[in-house]
């Protein structure tokens, strides 16, 4: 049976310029189970918050230096880098400071405390200041889980991979773990990469997206992404916040990542590795606090392999890889999607609603939409514009691009009979050649998904020099 993990005890980090008063208060608390940290000033005190996490602050009012009413002020204004304006924090009086006291509770202090109290006081009123946190914490947890529904409103479908993708945004929501979505081209990344920010706890933080594909020149990633200080080139009149910045302490979003230059791409390592940037022409370290996540259509271990993408980015990102089917693979996904493609664009264009006609389902299944749902979007929008009855017909959707299902051709079967398994392996081979090796490529030559056509390569037993392993 698995031991349970034991619970964690509750830091506090306690200011305090009196080395004898904080040792004492230091022990008094660890003998009751806390995990206390000590800072004997403001300014080391708020590096600390910088770096680790705390569940409580305990400042003395009167300190040299940084007072604790400023310390207390750092934290609540949010603009402390990486310290969050919500931690509890208990001030610290002596008989002649309770006025300075009432202005810290002003200011947002949870509670104070007479530096003469009686430990078993002292120790009570903290607990009670760290319960009235965590109800606050379960409480924004629930708003945030409340609203999270709305992160499913564009994700429709309910076929098994919709499912799946649906439960894997309500595990890893919540968390801060970086998430590599794949998928073919149109296939919904955004959508699932704004879903994740919609169910995590910074749903009410900025969500910024950043097109790699269009950021082909250095120096123009490097002002996007860090921002630039005034004259740090020629036409930088003035400052400027780079995306990691303007995120906050939301969500980043790198939407195919692959197509970085190697040298875009060890800039993005060392951001991921310290949490740190520096403007273009500045010289100032400035700490970030967003969640990162990543997307890409293509085989990143493959890229890895090939030299266009570097090994130690790959494992930096590739932490929770969530990969999204090709719209081909999800039938059950495709005529709900089309309904509500088709109510969107008509509220828009302040159109009447469309129905779909049963034999236009079926053509809508048959199609194998090599775009995915932004393709499908598209005759939607276009549907709303030049459908001509209220129920729409395999004509419409001919007229919107859609090709009708291919005939089926004559099969002129030997009298002797056929080898099948021998037929479907030169088709198999014949498609791996056309595709150059390619098992994604050939995949879909043959209108399969990739993990049939892996199978079919393990059941022929093919093998390629391009292959390291056979898959």
């Amino acid at each position: 049976m698995a031991e349970i993990a034991p619970k964690r005890p509750l830091r506090l980090l306690l200011i305090e310029d009196d080395a004898s008063f904080s040792e004492r208060m230091r022990r008094n608390l660890a003998s009751e189970g806390f995990d206390v940290g000590v800072a004997d000033s403001g300014e080391e005190a708020l590096g600390r918050l910088r770096q680790e996490f705390f569940d409580l602050v305990i400042t003395d009012i009167k300190m040299q230096g940084m007072s604790g009413l400023d310390v207390l002020r750092r934290i609540r204004s949010g603009e402390g880098e990486g310290i969050d304006p919500d931690l509890p924090v208990v001030v610290l009086t002596s008989v002649n400071t309770v006025e300075t006291a009432v202005e810290a509770m002003k200011l947002g202090a949870a509670d104070y405390i007479g530096k003469d109290a009686e430990k078993r006081e002292t120790v009570v009123r903290l607990r009670r200041v760290l319960e009235q946190s965590k109800l606050l914490n379960d409480n924004r947890k629930l708003r945030a889980q409340l609203e999270s529904r709305t992160a499913f409103a564009e994700l429709i479908g309910d076929s098994p991979a919709m499912q799946r993708i649906k439960e894997q945004i309500r595990s890893l929501g919540p968390s801060d773990a970086p998430v590599l979505i794949t998928g073919d081209t149109g296939s919904g990344k955004e959508l699932v990469a704004r879903a994740l920010h919609a169910a995590s706890l910074r749903a009410h933080e900025p969500f910024i997206d950043v097109n790699c594909a269009a950021l082909p020149d250095e120096n123009l990633f490097q002002s996007e992404l860090f921002g630039h200080e005034k004259g740090a080139f020629t036409g930088a009149l003035n400052q400027r916040i780079g995306r990691l910045e303007m995120a906050g302490r939301g969500t980043i979003f790198f939407d195919e990542i692959a197509e970085l230059s190697r040298e875009s791409q060890a800039k993005i390592l060392k951001t991921v590795e310290q949490m740190e940037i520096t403007r273009l022409g500045g010289s100032r370290s400035i700490r970030i606090d967003c969640r990162l996540l990543w997307a890409t259509n293509k085989e990143l271990a493959a890229e890895v392999r090939e030299g266009r993408f570097r090994e130690d980015l790959y494992y930096r990102i590739n932490v929770i890889p969530l990969h999204i089917p090709p719209l081909r693979e999800r039938m059950e996904d495709i005529v709900p999607l089309m309904r509500y493609s088709l109510a969107h664009f008509a509220r828009r264009h302040r159109k009447a609603e469309l129905r779909i006609s049963d034999e236009a389902q079926s053509m809508l299944k048959r199609y194998n939409w090599p775009g995915n749902v932004r393709e499908l979007r598209n005759v939607a929008e276009r549907l709303v514009f030049l459908a001509q009855h209220e129920s729409i017909l395999p004509d419409d959707l001919r007229r919107c691009g859609l090709a009708p299902p291919a005939a089926h051709p004559t099969v002129n079967l030997p009298e002797e009979g056929i080898d099948l398994e021998e037929v479907e392996r030169q088709y198999v081979i014949a498609a791996l050649e056309r595709a150059e090796w390619s098992q994604k490529e050939a995949s879909r030559l043959l209108g399969i998904s990739v993990d049939r056509m892996n199978a079919r390569v393990k059941k022929f037993n093919l093998r390629h020099p391009s292959w390291r392993t056979n898959r």
